[in-house]
């Protein structure tokens, strides 16, 4: 019940959040209005995700982490911009975990997520009409994932190994922020970091204290921007005096 309360509150912060935005972007008949299937994105990223649970020891201690209690990631993202300031997201993502504790308790797993994300671009938030290629943004979601875990316990003249997955695939939680560069009108590149809650204590093959488990990505990326999937990018043909901005925002006018 905790998990559908959750996942009905988010759709609707989402839904308040981008409706009135997308209404007022169809507003105004001086200009074309996009379609569904105009302004996506395409998003290649790759990088790091971090363990944080019952048995990781270098929570505090950045390079250990990286080093000792991280593994590879990598993933793709399609973007539907709702406006300048508002997009919304879906993400596939691939990745590893490990970690060990002084106790002779280790593991290592992989696991696939898939999840649905909304994006803020705070740049655009607080200066709408700055014509800067460089965006700051603020994104969560809410998503599913399945794990495989092969856990080893060290002990005197003998090593028992632990197997973990997930039976059906598990809710997971995320927050996060990142930094766009608008290379030019197609490409371009991404920097995130986010924090992600999985929905039950099992990823290491350890349930201790009732706590969840926990991890981080980081990524780095490049995007590929589409400004429409129909009519062979007749959208974009319209919009090449928009260089720097979403087609469909108009140049203000010098006063004579």
């Amino acid at each position: 019940m905790k998990k559908s309360s959750k996942l009905l509150v988010f759709a609707v912060l989402i839904a308040a959040m981008i409706i009135p935005e997308y209404i007022s972007a169809q507003s105004w008949g001086g200009r074309r209005k996009a379609g569904l299937w105009d302004n996506w994105s395409i998003n290649g990223h790759a990088g790091l995700t971090s363990f944080f649970g019952d048995v990781s020891i270098y929570d505090s201690e950045i390079v250990d982490k990286f080093t000792k209690e991280s593994g590879p990631a990598m993933g793709a993202l399609l973007t539907k911009h709702i406006n300048e300031k508002f997009s919304v997201s879906g993400q596939l993502l691939y990745g590893t975990l490990k970690a060990a504790n002084t106790s002779g308790r280790s593991f290592e797993s992989t696991f696939m997520e898939y999840n649905f994300q909304a994006n803020v671009n705070l740049v655009n938030v607080l200066w709408p009409y700055n014509m800067s290629k460089l965006g700051f943004n603020a994104y969560g979601g809410i998503g599913q994932f399945m794990f495989n875990t092969t856990s080893i316990v060290h002990t005197e003249g003998s090593n028992e190994t632990i197997q973990s997955s997930t039976a059906v695939p598990e809710f997971v939680y995320f927050m996060g922020m990142g930094l766009s560069y608008k290379v030019n009108h197609r490409l371009g590149a991404t920097m995130d970091m986010a924090l992600r809650q999985a929905q039950n204590d099992k990823i290491d093959a350890l349930v201790k204290n009732d706590n969840f488990d926990y991890y981080t990505l980081i990524t780095i990326g490049m995007t590929y921007y589409i400004d429409s999937f129909k009519n062979g990018n007749q959208y974009s043909r319209r919009g090449k005096s928009t260089k720097g901005r979403f087609p469909g925002r108009l140049p203000m006018r010098r006063r004579r």
